[in-house]
């Protein structure tokens, strides 16, 4: 390989890596949306829609809206879509969720969360470069039932087996670069069949810290190999 091959190899390489170790991700920040969606965006990459009052704190909340008929995810998984995105690209919460979580210590991301659709909804959450690949996906078998403010939490557990790493070896990979911080929500067969668009409400993201003695307390879950059901995947 020539010299200048080499250069252009680790020039590029170069590039990708650092922006990753400048950035360090806000342990106990909490994304509120009280003045705007703070840069966040829908399944389409649009701005989220924003409510000034009666978020589950009482004032702004970010929402949007979403058919899931005749939803299929393009991937292959059987997962619904992507529907909250906070991006590198867009400076989404300040670049608060953008770093090496497993470093900088994430123990949990909790989220109040919303909806209208008529059967309760799970959760998940996907990582990704700011490229958006690779990645990994968590998942959390919580259902939240229609028509209230349900705080719902996703411990960060890299050995866990509900989280599945896209292009990377492993979950912890992926949790050591994020860039793309997406939540999405599982389609079911009954919303497949609807012909109407849900709203989907979001607040008070919080970056949680890892509780003492909380790298035991996770790892020992990872290895005890619990099982949460088949991962819900989405690469949007």
């Amino acid at each position: 390989m020539s010299k200048k091959m080499n250069l252009l190899i680790t020039t590029s390489l170069a590039l990708l890596v650092a922006p990753s170790l400048a950035l360090a991700v806000d342990v106990g920040f909490s994304e509120t949306f009280d003045a705007d969606v703070a840069g966040w965006e829908d399944n389409v990459n649009n701005p989220l829609g924003w409510v000034s009052t009666g978020g589950a704190d009482g004032g702004g909340y970010a929402s949007t809206t979403f058919n899931f008929l005749g939803y299929t995810n393009p991937f292959g998984g059987d997962g619904g879509p992507v529907t909250f995105r906070a991006s590198f690209s867009d400076n989404a919460s300040g670049g608060a969720f953008v770093g090496d979580w497993l470093t900088e210590g994430v123990g949990a991301i909790q989220m109040s969360f919303r909806h209208d659709a008529p059967e309760p909804l799970t959760l998940y959450l996907r990582v990704a470069t700011r490229f958006n690949f690779p990645g990994a996906v968590l998942d959390q078998p919580v259902a939240v039932p229609s028509g209230a403010w349900t705080d719902v939490v996703i411990p960060i557990n890299p050995f866990s087996p509900a989280c599945t790493p896209e292009g990377y070896p492993n979950c912890a990979a992926a949790f050591s670069a994020v860039e793309t911080f997406q939540i999405g929500v599982n389609a079911s067969a009954g919303l497949i069949d609807d012909d109407f668009a849900y709203t989907l409400d979001l607040d008070r993201v919080t970056i949680l810290p890892i509780p003492e003695p909380g790298t035991a307390l996770l790892m020992g879950l990872g290895l005890a190999g619990l099982s949460l059901g088949a991962r819900r995947e989405e690469k949007d």
